[in-house]
């Protein structure tokens, strides 16, 4: 009788600390990445009233002379931003051919965040099967 006691104060004190958890789970802010000690994303995210919306920038990054820079930077708008689980799930329009303008040349890409604690996000295989980590800056 002790041990099935025991148990179920143990679940109850889980389901608590799930939920808790789950209550307290928010993505509000600026997380960003680097890459080669440079910019590469900036993920800012608004919280109003439950509802989600933000920006991405995407820089990109470019080996000259054996150098890396970043060339070029595109701001979107977030589509459809929520959170499923620990992570935190968004689509963009995202050109296929690097600065066009061309709808054919767009597509809608889904990514995803595994948010790792309160300050840390990981896109996981980001880039070529690689995770890329994510701090948040501010809320």
């Amino acid at each position: 009788m002790k041990h099935k006691l025991a148990l179920c104060l143990a679940s109850v004190v889980l389901l608590a600390t799930i939920s808790a958890r789950a209550d307290n789970l928010t993505v509000a802010g600026v997380w960003r990445a680097t890459l080669h000690d440079l910019p590469c994303i900036e993920l800012t995210v608004h919280e109003d009233q439950g509802n989600l919306s933000g920006t991405i920038v995407f820089d990109l990054l470019v080996l000259e002379n054996g150098v890396w820079h970043v060339r070029s930077a595109d701001r979107v708008d977030l589509i459809h931003p929520r959170v499923e689980g620990n992570y935190f799930v968004f689509e963009v329009v995202h050109a296929k051919k690097h600065n066009s303008a061309d709808p054919a040349d767009q597509e809608l890409k889904t990514f995803r965040m595994e948010l790792a604690g309160s300050n840390k996000g990981i896109f996981r295989n980001a880039i070529e099967g690689q995770d890329l980590t994510l701090q948040r800056s501010d809320h």
